[in-house]
């Protein structure tokens, strides 16, 4: 009787079908996870080099307006084909620039950096530039008259 539950049990040593289906339904489930997990990994790569190059991009239009010294008040925008031709093709900026209503000698600069499908993402940077010319030596300001 040994022999024969021996033999029984070795013939019946393998898996059943139902165990592999089982055990293909979780491995396939964790790789699905593992894909997942993978696929935004990346995506979080490619929105940081993104970020990386927008902010770049927002100081070297900045850099052009410090050498401006005081850059006049108004909007300007444009792309950086004149400054990197076929580098940053969806990238374009906008460079705000406002007087300070409390400081005459002091602007506002603010650049914004649009990327992305759409032009839907924004970096933006802002400065505050204060004027080297003393307010008495700029044209159209007031100046003291001498009393009669």
């Amino acid at each position: 009787m040994t022999e024969v539950r021996g033999t029984y049990a070795r013939a019946n040593a393998g898996f059943t079908l139902l165990e592999v289906m089982l055990a293909m339904a979780v491995l396939g489930i964790a790789l699905l996870a593992l894909l997942a997990l993978h696929h935004q990994s990346l995506q979080s790569v490619i929105h940081g080099q993104d970020v990386t190059r927008a902010a770049a991009l927002a100081q070297a239009v900045m850099s052009a307006a410090e050498l401006e010294r005081f850059p006049n008040p108004g909007v300007t925008k444009g792309n950086f084909q004149s400054l990197f031709p076929d580098e940053y093709p969806n990238f374009t900026w906008e460079q705000i620039v406002s007087l300070s209503g409390a400081f005459p000698d002091v602007c506002k600069v603010q650049v914004i950096v649009f990327y992305g499908p759409k032009q839907s993402k924004s970096f933006s940077l802002t400065e505050f530039m204060h004027n080297p010319i003393p307010i008495e030596m700029m044209p159209g300001a007031n100046t003291p008259q001498a009393a009669p």
